[in-house]
């Protein structure tokens, strides 16, 4: 008779294989020569916690780094593509159809780095004149999370610089406990990037994490109300967590140590995450605070959760990056004043005017996914 695998072995390959199906290839940064009659041209700004690679395809490795390396991404993004979608690039990308990077500089020094924000900024109104800091979260490499950002900053016309925080993450679907360990690690590069930024020009600080991200995230800001570095947490204007792969009761601890709290604070779950579930099952059984089963506690603690289960439309099978991909979500986001506030967190509409101004039956889908704090009385 063969011998068999235990049965958690076992449990937790299926788990991967449900999750991500055939493993895919390595997205690479492609570079080329800027074409802005076929594409737009983002600027990244990075604080990364990973090692230099070897090939100028990949430019930083997932391997980890003892300390941060500040770098600067050109990236270009098609023109003619629907909202949501990224389409990865090969060796020699296409520029009307494919991502690519057409410039980048690395191992710039702190005043470097924050220079090279502080003069972007400085092209934009004084309203506009704030950092959209994005987490990535597991299985992500360097490439996909720059082209992650670089798509979000687009279709939902993110105003302010843009700036990439990008932790040691394998990039390889079976290194899950090797991500984990990256996230744990990585809450101190993500600190000492928060307290850099403090030291631009900017107004504030839109801070997104995704999925494992999320963690980083809360960790950071756990950290940070521990050590009572309270000027850093007030210059975040908003916090976003988006399908974050969080233990529930791990976040109630995290939670209670961050004073204060950004606001506003706006969380998307979903019940139809399946990499969530499947975090799930290799926790043990324990919920993930991105699968949604405590909308009405979140709401109490002031956090807005905007469910995502009935979403159905973008480029996610597993419900992962709906956030990102829906084009009913970035119908909201361009629609009305209150669907921007939730979805981007932006403080200077009011919460009581109408959902989806001008856009017909997105309004009806916003009011039934869009859970407002409990304080806010009347308004769902």
């Amino acid at each position: 008779m063969k011998p068999r695998l235990p049965y958690y072995l076992v449990s937790i390959i299926v788990v991967m294989l449900t999750l991500f199906g055939c493993a895919r290839n390595e997205v690479i940064l492609a570079l080329a020569v800027s074409d802005e009659s076929v594409a737009t041209v983002e600027q990244i700004h990075v604080a990364t916690l990973r090692q230099p690679s070897e090939s100028l395809l990949s430019v930083y490795s997932g391997d980890r780094a003892q300390q941060l390396n500040f770098a600067q991404i050109a990236v270009s993004v098609p023109k003619k593509r629907v909202p949501g979608t990224i389409t990865y690039p090969f060796k020699a990308p296409n520029l009307e159809t494919q991502f690519a990077a057409v410039g980048h500089t690395t191992n710039k020094s702190e005043a470097q780095f924050i220079k090279s924000i502080n003069d972007q900024l400085a092209t934009l109104p004084r309203a506009d004149r704030n950092i959209f800091l994005f987490v990535h979260g597991y299985n992500t490499n360097f490439a996909s999370g720059i082209f992650r950002q670089a798509q979000m900053y687009t279709d939902f016309e993110i105003e302010g610089v843009a700036v990439n925080f990008s932790w040691a993450s394998a990039g390889k679907t079976p290194l899950y406990l090797y991500d984990r360990d990256s996230a744990q690690i990585a809450r101190e590069g993500l600190r000492q990037t928060l307290k850099t930024l403090v030291k631009t020009r900017a107004t504030g600080i839109v801070l997104l994490g995704h999925s494992m991200g999320g963690f980083v995230t809360m960790e950071t800001l756990r950290d940070l109300g521990l050590r009572n570095e309270r000027s850093v947490l007030k210059k975040i204007d908003a916090l976003i967590l988006a399908s974050p792969d969080i233990d529930d009761e791990v976040f109630k601890q995290q939670l209670a140590a961050i004073d204060p709290v950004p606001s506003p604070f706006v969380v998307f779950v979903s019940k139809k995450d399946r990499a969530l579930r499947a975090s799930q099952t290799l926790a043990g059984g324990q919920a993930r605070l991105g699968e949604g089963a405590n909308i009405e506690q979140l709401q109490a603690k002031g956090i807005t959760v905007i469910d995502l289960s009935t979403i159905s439309d973008g480029q996610d099978a597993a419900n992962h990056t709906t956030f990102a991909t829906s084009e009913t979500l970035l119908k909201m986001a361009k629609g009305g004043a209150f669907s921007r506030r939730a979805l981007l967190g932006e403080k200077k509409a009011s919460p009581l005017k109408p959902l989806g101004d001008g856009i017909g039956a997105v309004s009806d889908v916003a009011s039934s996914i869009i859970y407002l704090p409990a304080k806010i009385a009347g308004v769902r």
